[in-house]
């Protein structure tokens, strides 16, 4: 059987898509999900998508643009079979890197076919061809796991006994992990957070309101007494009384004005998970996989493990469809399915 790429160099007489043939020119074709793309210029709601998608979006482009670019074929419109030899090259291991993880070539066929949509044009990706080599060249291969999910066991020790040393960014990180937790908050809901945005009651309870970026919304989220506490810790700790809360932390020690980064928050979670490895606690923090994310499983975590629906699970994280806390709780599903509880109910196990 031919190689998708020897099937393109057979047909390469044709000229399907070679660029003289294109229906856009180059420059059209490169800057398609740039803001100030020549081709979306008559469309002003094109890229209306959230800042993150659209970021995702420019990058997989780019990395189709330079596949097309290294053998002269054509990425707008792109043949079925152009798509088919991208798949298969982003699934081969070369000198220069490992293969793609299978949710990376996801994400690039989603853009590819979202490059078509944008520009009115039938999207190879649906194609019986395209579909099968997706699933040639995907086939017994992991799909990515979700990071490790960072419960309230583990959170609650390291709130009691972190210490880097620095107290400032000990405050700073007892106080992301609290309410990263607490509100389930996305990294970049985060470290939009501000002062304004928080409403702490007398009881000594609050709430955060958090701005989902994905679906365009505000949605006010739990903040618990004890989160409430590292909170204000930090925040009377830098002196801030507006304005974003989660601030960077200059080279002079010093609280800056703007806020962190969102990779900063990965990165501060992995440095807390350093700092624990070697403490002394019954459950000791995961070394592997940690992310922005764990806080925010570990939390689904522990509302299963409560008991709570998963309606109320999907309105405490901002989901809207159910898929993803179901997939981020299924080893806990398993272990309360059906056949677990049938097998408990008879005693199984039971010497």
């Amino acid at each position: 059987m031919q190689s998708a790429d020897t099937q393109i160099a057979n047909l390469s007489a044709s000229a399907q898509w070679l660029e003289r043939d294109a229906a856009f020119s180059s420059i059209e074709i490169a800057r398609l999900f740039e803001l100030d793309s020549p081709l979306l210029r008559t469309n002003p709601y094109a890229l209306s998508a959230p800042v993150n998608t659209q970021r995702a979006h420019r990058s997989d482009w780019k990395v189709f643009m330079a596949f097309c670019a290294e053998r002269s074929y054509l990425p707008l419109p792109a043949a079925p079979v152009v798509v088919a030899a991208f798949i298969e090259a982003m699934s081969t291991p070369t000198i220069d890197g490992p293969a793609r993880s299978v949710a990376t070539i996801e994400r690039y066929v989603s853009t590819i076919a979202h490059a078509h949509a944008l520009s009115d044009l039938p999207d190879p990706t649906r194609t019986a061809y395209v579909k099968g080599a997706y699933k040639q060249f995907t086939r017994g291969r992991p799909a990515s796991q979700p990071k490790q999910a960072l419960r309230w066991e583990h959170i609650r020790f390291a709130l009691e006994t972190l210490n880097t040393g620095s107290l400032t960014w000990d405050l700073r990180a007892k106080a992301l992990l609290a309410v990263a937790y607490s509100t389930m908050a996305r990294r970049s809901e985060l470290v939009a957070l501000t002062v304004e945005r928080c409403h702490l009651d007398e009881d000594g309870e609050g709430t955060a309101l958090i701005y989902m970026s994905k679906v365009d919304r505000e949605e006010p989220r739990f903040l618990s007494r004890e989160v409430v506490v590292h909170l204000k810790a930090w925040l009377n700790h830098a002196g801030i009384t507006a304005g974003p809360i989660f601030r960077r932390i200059e080279n002079n020690g010093a609280v800056g004005s703007r806020a962190i980064h969102p990779q900063e928050v990965a990165r501060t979670l992995q440095r807390i998970g350093s700092a624990m490895a070697n403490a002394d606690s019954a459950t000791p923090w995961p070394s592997l996989r940690l992310g922005a994310h764990s806080t925010r499983i570990g939390a689904a975590h522990d509302m299963v493990a409560a008991g709570i629906d998963l309606t109320s699970i999907m309105h405490a994280g901002g989901w809207n469809d159910p898929k993803m806390p179901r997939y981020y709780t299924r080893e806990l599903a398993a272990k309360d399915s059906g056949m677990a509880r049938m097998a408990r109910s008879r005693g199984d196990g039971k010497k």
